[in-house]
């Protein structure tokens, strides 16, 4: 077989060391293995959003290293390939087009709707920008230059890719199988489409359940809601094929017990700054409670249309309405529990902290106040994608979705179409929790899923072995480059990273007409 990796984030370690793995897992099978490598050509990327020359060099050391660390001892070949070689001709198609191509656009739904072919890289760049901005309401003015800079390498890896397919099968060594991280962000995604377009089978690997493990989707990103709710239910239903009832049981709840209880999973745990048990000062049982909490809306909103805010236009103004709607009826307390991946968030944090009802009381991101005490002290719970939409239904609580979750199908959430649905089932007293075994099924698969690292050895989710040596770059490098960052002028490097990022786009276009 041929195949090929798109290595993209030699800096996220547990990453990389998937590509790695793969790489020598195919080695080993005597299979053919082109790596294709950026080498400081795309002038955006999630590791390095403004193209710093230092970062762009500690990134290729780290891969070039890990790249190293592959046994070669077997009857595989292993060939490194830059994204820029490409033949004069698809050289100079590329060049015209990056010197053609939109990078302005008069809104966010304008830049949504930006196409190129098959390839939707207005979205695609969205989602890295309003990813690492941590903003949804994106200021396209005020983030031109990275808006530019991500169309730019998108389009490059896109074309680079398709060039790159098109010249393997003219030679007779057409890609059988293509690998790439995640599949949302702009370069990765450019990739996938270019494979698409060529009829190239994709693999897109993740993180899975713990530090041991990763994942595969096969021509697919992993946020397909029906594809995942399928693969849930089955890892569900084969587990009584090696495991028993009582020990799928033990396996399920350990990973409801371990969240609630604050002990990192996959590198974070959200509240284990939280003091459990601590309920807010206001909390009154004699009051039916309703605990709202919300998400990051920066974090799904451009993964695909699935994920799209089906009730109201944000969350908000879905927060706002129930709020606003739950005023008459004073036997109701809502408290807002602000996610804490929002305390660092100004943009988002401060609409929700501005919020002010006599029938709202809001946690900010920090607050001590522990998420599992409300939430099992509620009369209900509302969510907005969080995973507290379905550990809800495990201890016992209705849980009531105000948006899109990847676990809304397994039959444990009330899923209501409009605002009025919503607070009728709010305002329902007495509402059952649905059923819990949607949530078992999720806690399981959480916990179990995944396929086991064999050269990989991971210490924590951040660090750890291939092949029994760690695959970073010389840590001196790491903390030269965060000597530079401390002590050099902000100005200073801004401007010699827009230098960088302009000489090497000359560089892609310069002689091409």
């Amino acid at each position: 077989m041929h195949i090929a990796v798109f290595t993209t984030h030699p800096l996220f370690q547990r990453h990389f060391a998937t590509e790695l793995e793969r790489i020598q897992q195919h080695l080993n099978a005597g299979d053919r293995v082109t790596v294709l490598v950026c080498d400081a050509t795309l002038l955006a990327c999630e590791t390095n959003n403004y193209h710093e020359p230092a970062q762009c060099a500690l990134c290729i050391k780290s891969r070039d290293r890990g790249l190293a660390l592959l046994d070669r001892n077997n009857t595989g070949t292993l060939s490194v390939r830059p994204l820029h070689a490409m033949t004069t001709e698809a050289h100079q198609r590329l060049a015209r087009e990056l010197r053609s191509v939109r990078t302005r656009f008069a809104s966010i739904a304008d830049m949504e709707a930006y196409t190129i072919e098959g390839f939707d890289l207005g979205k695609a760049a969205l989602s890295s920008i309003i990813s690492y901005v941590m903003d949804s309401n994106l200021d396209l003015e005020r983030h031109s230059d990275l808006v530019r800079r991500y169309v730019l390498s998108g389009l490059i890896s896109y074309r680079a890719v398709q060039a790159f397919l098109d010249e393997a099968s003219e030679r007779g060594e057409r890609v059988d199988q293509f690998y790439i991280f995640n599949g949302r962000m702009t370069n990765v995604r450019g990739v996938l489409r270019a494979c698409e377009s060529r009829n190239v089978a994709f693999i897109v690997h993740e993180a899975a359940a713990g530090d041991s493990t990763y994942s595969l989707f096969e021509n697919r990103m992993p946020h397909d809601i029906a594809y995942m709710t399928c693969c849930i239910q089955e890892q569900w239903h084969n587990a009584l094929l090696h495991r028993t009832e009582a020990e799928r049981h033990a396996l399920a709840e350990e990973w409801f017990v371990r969240r609630a209880r604050g002990i990192k999973v996959n590198g974070y745990s959200f509240v284990e700054q939280q003091q459990q048990g601590l309920l807010p000062s206001d909390w009154n049982p004699q009051k039916r409670n309703v605990v709202i909490f919300n998400s990051a809306d920066f974090e799904f909103i451009m993964v695909s249309e699935e994920y799209k805010h089906h009730i109201y236009h944000s969350q908000l103004d879905g927060i706002e309405r129930i709020v606003r709607d739950l005023q008459p009826h004073t036997e109701y307390h809502l408290y807002l529990r602000i996610h804490p991946n929002l305390a660092n968030v100004p943009n988002e944090l401060a609409p929700l902290l501005a919020l002010k009802a006599p029938n709202l009381t809001t946690l900010a991101p920090t607050d001590a106040v522990s998420t599992y005490a409300m939430m099992q002290q509620a009369d209900k719970v509302v969510t907005f994608g969080s995973t507290v939409g379905i550990e809800a239904p495990f201890w016992g609580k209705p849980s009531i979705l105000g948006g899109r979750a990847v676990y809304q199908q397994l039959g444990s959430t009330y899923n209501p179409d409009s605002h009025e649905e919503l607070m009728g089932l709010l305002l329902t007293s007495g509402l059952p929790p649905n059923d819990k075994l949607g949530s078992l099924m999720y806690g399981y698969f959480y916990n179990t899923f995944g396929i086991p690292f064999q050269y990989y050895k991971g210490e924590n989710f951040f660090a750890g072995t291939f092949n029994g040596k760690a695959p970073f770059a010389n840590r001196w490098l790491f903390r030269l480059h965060t000597l530079y960052k401390r002590v050099t002028p902000e100005s200073v490097q801004q401007a010699v990273n827009k230098r960088y990022a302009e000489r090497t786009l000359q560089h892609l276009t310069h002689g091409y007409n």
